[in-house]
């Protein structure tokens, strides 16, 4: 996809489209992944190592995300990174999870940015559903 800049435009979701795609993976509700697939799919989301200062940065150690990356590269041109992209299902002490889709898009800073961006929205969100309201 990062051979030629314009290829990543022929190949692109929204971020409500993503977050409804990871829960018909995870549900599999109509059987759209075989057994094998969706214990493939899952393991593999679970133990990927690539994006460890985005959804999983500032989230405790012990939580479970499932989760994909996603990354344009910087176009030396302009400076512009398009895309800087975390999906994932983070599951909760209680056993819910939840799902988020933070896509970081036109963007000038710098990719550590970029990521803290994705990295700050996964902990409000985990804060939220693991606060006790009073």
């Amino acid at each position: 996809m990062q051979a030629k800049w314009e290829n990543m435009f022929e190949n692109w979701t929204t971020p409500k489209t993503a977050s409804e795609t990871l829960k018909m993976f995870y549900e599999n509700k109509n059987h759209l992944l075989s057994k094998n697939s969706y214990d493939f799919f899952w393991k593999t989301n679970k133990e990927t190592t690539t994006g460890k200062n985005r959804i999983r940065g500032q989230l405790p150690k012990e939580t479970i995300v499932a989760h994909k990356t996603g990354w344009s590269g910087t176009n030396k041109e302009t400076g512009i990174t398009a895309a800087v992209n975390n999906i994932g299902i983070v599951f909760l002490p209680n056993g819910e999870y939840f799902i988020m889709s933070v896509f970081v898009s036109e963007s000038k800073g710098n990719f550590d940015t970029n990521e803290k961006i994705i990295a700050d929205i996964a902990k409000a969100t985990d804060d939220f559903y693991n606060t006790t309201p009073k």
